[in-house]
């Protein structure tokens, strides 16, 4: 199975982020699994909690879609728990294309009666974040967005390197939604679900409260895709509605046109 994990930022100045990311996959993914990285050109992830340069990357993450989809992929995800582009790009391509916080909300609500969510510590992301809990519609499943006390600059630095007070916080952040009546928890942040991960966060010790790696659970979603797609019999996607199949000419003359 070939999958692509398209990234919301450049490969440059990524590498102990890339590391850890690989790291994770390689312990959770099928034996037979191939994963494929690509990257979008923003420089900056902080910028991503923006929502100028958000929109403008999710353009470009679209586009690397496409490409990989054209090349070969069995299956693409984005490695961001903003699933940038996500729905656009279900319309250009014909393989399954997996937003990994859409995979991991709909699971959250499946193992426990309401779940939180834990955070970045930058007040954008948290109310974005809560705008996808409603997107999905599960805002009736959701106690609550728990932002971490860490701020980003330290987090996604000191963090990759060093995960153990990252994680600690993540953990104290997430027993307070449990008071709250999480009886699970999603992280809402490819960055912060990577470094629990590689710092062995899964559950709440304790109290057996799940943890929710976002880019684990759509990795592992999209392997389920593709195999209801390449065995079962599934559609990549439903083509009814908002979801209906672009035709690669159109999809070509529309980029053409605005110069992509």
């Amino acid at each position: 199975m070939k999958l692509s994990v398209v990234h919301i930022n450049a490969e440059r100045g990524s590498g102990p982020y890339a590391e850890l990311v690989n790291e994770v996959f390689n312990s959770v993914k099928r034996s037979d699994t191939e994963i494929e990285h690509r990257f979008a050109k923003l420089k900056r992830a902080t910028d991503t909690v923006f929502g100028y340069p958000y929109m403008l990357n999710a353009v470009d993450v679209v586009n690397n879609i496409v490409d990989e989809g054209r090349a070969g992929a069995d299956g693409i995800m984005v490695a961001c728990s903003g699933d940038p582009g996500i729905i656009e790009a279900r319309t250009l391509v014909d393989v399954p294309v997996v937003g990994p916080w859409e995979a991991s909300l709909h699971l959250a609500a499946m193992y426990g009666y309401r779940f939180g969510v834990v955070t970045v510590a930058d007040q954008a992301w948290v109310e974005t974040c809560h705008s996808l809990v409603v997107k999905s519609g599960l805002i009736n499943k959701c106690v609550g967005v728990q932002p971490i006390s860490i701020p980003s600059a330290e987090a996604f630095t000191e963090g990759f390197t060093n995960p153990d007070r990252v994680v600690a916080e993540i953990d104290r952040q997430a027993r307070k939604l449990v008071d709250q009546g999480a009886s699970a928890i999603v992280i809402g942040s490819a960055g912060l679900s990577t470094i629990a991960s590689a710092g062995g966060l899964k559950k709440l010790a304790g109290l057996d409260v799940p943890v929710f790696d976002t880019l684990v659970v759509g990795l592992k979603t999209l392997e389920m895709r593709v195999d209801l797609t390449q065995r079962g019999g599934l559609p990549p996607t439903s083509r009814s509605g908002y979801t209906t199949r672009l035709p690669d000419a159109d999809t070509d003359r529309v980029r053409q046109l605005f110069g992509l």
